[in-house]
């Protein structure tokens, strides 16, 4: 059975500073709904709440990058510095699949608060309760992290046609976020269906946030742990943007010699409008 927290999430007083952790990171296009030969940008986003900052085209940081629809796959590419990191055309009508994976990464903390503070939020208070204790003075802990993006983008009107809406897919990455339900189906479907992965394999007990965008300063906030079967089931709004975001944070086997890494982290995200009524 999953499990739904409802918290309201005020985003008024602005972004707090991106030079911390625990921001989520997703994909958005300029136009969720273009027609067939519309150039759409693909923006890589990273904040909180749905409220970010754009991240520049950085080849060296990027393990994948790349759209998937009726004709295949194409990679996205762009030149260093780019913002929005990439551009594409809607070529096909149905659904077009992005997606985009970061190398590892990493993150120094210097105050364990800070490690607490973010393995909390996500979901791991037991990971959290190991650093209650601990020396304050020259505390440091370094985290390797790695970042699955996937964002569903739907080509051309399909009121009526949802034969040609296409489906949603798993790629197979560490860590994979996976619509069973098409988000837009018409009429929208009365409950979606999302799956957690983790290297192909649902993820049960998995806590995925969700946020619900009405308007630019108007967003929900849902925790939902996920089912037996790595499932959520939720309704959806018509008009609205979706971000859904997962996480799992666990001990490396061995601490990396060149880091000092201890501990890892893969994010998730999935990123999709539903059409408006």
């Amino acid at each position: 059975m999953q499990i739904i927290l409802y918290l309201a999430v005020s985003v008024l007083t602005g972004l707090v500073s991106l030079a911390s952790h625990a921001h989520e990171f997703w994909i958005e296009p300029s136009d969720f709904q273009p027609e067939p030969g519309d150039r759409v940008s693909v923006d890589l986003v990273i904040g909180t709440d749905f409220q970010g900052l754009s991240s520049p085209y950085t080849p060296d940081e990027i393990a994948a990058f790349a759209m998937i629809d009726a004709a295949g796959e194409r990679p996205i590419t762009g030149r260093f510095g780019d913002m929005p990191a990439g551009q594409i055309t809607a070529a096909q009508a149905g659904l077009t699949l992005l997606y985009h994976q970061t190398g590892p990464l990493f993150v120094n903390y210097r105050k364990p608060e800070k490690f607490i503070s973010f393995a909390m939020e996500k979901g791991f208070a037991e990971i959290a309760a190991l650093y209650h204790q601990v020396e304050v003075e020259n505390f440091r802990l370094v985290e390797q992290y790695r970042r699955f993006a996937k964002s569903l983008v739907m080509v051309g009107s399909t009121a009526g046609q949802n034969q040609l809406l296409g489906q949603d897919q798993l790629l197979g990455l560490e860590m994979e976020l996976v619509a069973l339900t098409n988000p837009y189906q018409h009429p929208a479907p009365e409950t979606f269906r999302m799956a957690v992965y983790e290297s192909g394999v649902p993820r049960p007990g998995a806590q995925v946030t969700v946020f619900i965008r009405h308007a630019p300063r108007d967003i929900e906030q849902r925790i939902i742990v996920a089912d037996e079967d790595g499932q959520i089931r939720m309704p959806l709004l018509p008009g609205r943007q979706y971000l859904f975001d997962s996480v799992k944070l666990y001990c490396l086997k061995k601490p990396d010699t060149e880091t000092g890494a201890e501990w890892e982290s893969l994010w998730a995200s999935l990123t999709f409008a539903v059409p408006a009524d």
